[in-house]
C-alpha cells in the first residue's frame, strides 16, 4: 500500500515542502527554473510570495551559492533591476525514458535546459544491467565532452514502461520484466548516480510533463493522459497532481475487459478480451501480419496509416472505438476536463482519435462530456523526457533546500 504522500506528486519533497521556509525556497527555485535569469519582482509575481519573503530567501540562496547575480535589466526609467539565475556549479539532472524497444536519456541544467542526450534501441526484457550500462557509458562520455564530472548529476528520474512499486522500487506486472529482479529498478543507477533517484510508470511521467507544459497555465487540473503505442496505459492528473491509487497501479486501463469481441482473445495476463489485446499497437501488428502485411513494429502501423492504407485506417478507428468504450466509464466516474492522447499511435493517428471521440461522447454520461475535450499531446514524443526532467529537478531542488537550511537559512 502506498502512503498518502506517495499516491500523489511531488513525492520525495511533499512533507518537507509543506514547511516554511522550505516551501518558499521551492517556489523560488521553480520560478527561476521555468524562467531563467529573473528579477526579484518577477520572482514575486511568479511565486506569489510577498516581496519581503522573496528578498530574504533570494539573499539566502545567493549566500549558499545556488543562485548568482546575472546582470541588470535595461533601464526604462528608475533604477535598473538586478537579475538572478542558477550558478553554473549548481549541477545537472538526469532524465531517462525507457520504452519496450528503446531508451532515451537527457542531461539538463537546473533551469531545465538540455545539456546532452541520446536515444538507442534496446529490449526491455534485457533487464536493468544491460539497459542501464549503455546509459551510463553515454552519460559519462557526454560529461567528458562538457568537461564535467559524474558528480554534477544531482538527481535522476526514470519513466518505466509498466507498473512500478513506487514506494519500494521493483517492477510489477508481466513475466517479461523477470530480468529486472526483485530489487528496485534504480539499483543499477544508484551505483553511479550519487543523488536521489525516482522511478515511475512512464505514462505517469508523460502525464506530469504534459500537464506542466501547457494545461497548468490554462487552469486545467483534472485530466487523463493516454499512452497508445505497443501497449495502452493511462496517467491521471487529479487536482494538479499525479494520482497512483492505493498500491500504485491506478490507470492500468489496458487490462479492462472489452465486450462484444468474437472470437475471444486471450491477453498475456490470462484474461479474455483485455483492451490491450484488442486495441494496442502490438495487437494491431499481430492482426495485420495475419492478413499478410509486412509489419514488425508499431512504427510500421503508423507509416501505413499515414500512407492512407484503408485496412489499417479502419483498424485504427475500431481500436479507437474500443478505447473510447473503456474510457467512457472512466470519464463518467472521474469527470476530467481533458483527455490527452500520446504515444507513437495516440499522438499521431487521426483515425484512432476519431474512433475514441465517437465512442466516448456517445457512451459517457451527458454531464461528464458537455465540456470534455479530447486532444493530442502538445509535447508528442517529448512528454516522457520532459516529465522526467521536472521530477529530477524537484528532487534536486529538495537537496538545494537542505543545503540552505544546513547553512542556517
Amino acid at each position: 500500500m502506498l502512503s498518502a504522500e506517495d499516491r500523489f506528486y511531488p513525492v520525495p519533497l511533499s512533507t518537507e515542502l509543506a514547511k516554511v521556509p522550505a516551501s518558499e525556497y521551492k517556489a523560488l527555485l521553480s520560478a527561476v527554473g521555468s524562467k531563467g535569469a529573473v528579477t526579484r519582482s518577477e520572482l514575486a509575481a511568479r511565486s506569489a510570495l510577498p516581496r519581503s519573503s522573496v528578498t530574504l530567501r533570494v539573499r539566502e540562496l545567493l549566500d549558499a551559492g545556488l543562485l548568482v547575480e546575472m546582470g541588470e535589466t535595461e533601464q526604462t526609467g528608475g533604477r535598473r533591476a538586478r537579475r538572478v539565475g542558477f550558478a553554473p556549479s549548481t549541477g545537472a539532472v538526469l532524465a531517462i525514458e525507457l520504452g519496450s524497444k528503446h531508451a532515451r536519456w537527457r542531461l539538463a541544467d537546473f533551469a531545465g535546459a538540455p545539456l546532452a542526450g541520446n536515444a538507442f534501441p534496446m529490449v526491455i526484457e534485457w533487464g536493468d544491467e544491460k539497459v542501464f550500462k549503455p546509459v551510463e557509458a553515454q552519460v559519462r562520455q557526454a560529461l567528458d565532452r562538457l568537461e564535467l564530472s559524474i558528480d554534477v548529476v544531482r538527481s535522476c528520474a526514470v519513466g518505466f514502461p509498466g507498473p512500478v512499486d513506487f514506494a519500494n522500487g521493483p517492477a510489477l506486472g508481466p513475466t517479461s520484466y523477470a530480468n529486472w529482479g526483485n530489487g528496485p529498478v534504480s539499483s543499477q543507477l544508484a551505483k553511479w548516480v550519487q543523488g536521489p533517484i525516482v522511478v515511475d510508470n512512464d505514462v505517469n511521467v508523460m502525464a506530469w510533463g504534459e500537464y506542466n507544459s501547457k494545461w497548468r497555465r490554462e487552469n486545467i487540473h483534472d485530466l487523463l493522459f493516454i499512452k497508445h503505442g505497443s501497449g495502452i496505459g493511462c496517467g491521471i492528473i487529479a487536482n494538479g497532481q499525479v494520482y497512483r491509487g492505493y498500491d500504485g497501479t491506478a490507470g492500468e486501463v489496458g487490462h479492462i475487459g472489452v465486450t462484444d469481441v468474437e472470437p475471444p482473445l486471450t491477453c498475456s495476463c490470462g484474461s479474455k478480451n483485455c483492451l490491450e489485446v484488442v486495441a494496442s499497437g502490438s495487437a494491431l501488428v499481430h492482426r495485420l501480419k495475419a492478413r499478410g502485411y509486412d509489419v514488425e513494429t508499431v512504427g510500421d502501423v503508423s507509416r501505413l496509416a499515414s500512407e492512407g492504407d484503408p485496412v489499417v485506417t479502419n483498424m485504427l478507428r475500431e481500436a479507437g472505438r474500443a478505447l473510447g468504450t473503456v474510457m467512457s466509464g472512466i470519464v463518467s466516474f472521474f469527470n476530467p476536463a481533458l483527455i490527452v492522447m500520446g504515444g507513437l499511435l495516440g499522438s499521431l493517428e487521426i483515425s484512432l482519435l476519431a474512433g475514441l471521440r465517437e465512442a466516448t461522447y456517445a457512451k459517457a454520461t451527458m454531464f461528464s462530456t458537455r465540456d470534455l475535450r479530447i486532444v493530442t499531446s502538445s509535447l508528442g514524443a517529448e512528454a516522457a523526457l520532459y516529465g522526467a526532467t521536472l521530477l529530477a529537478l524537484d528532487l534536486a531542488y529538495g537537496l538545494a533546500i537542505d543545503l540552505v537550511e544546513e547553512r542556517g537559512g
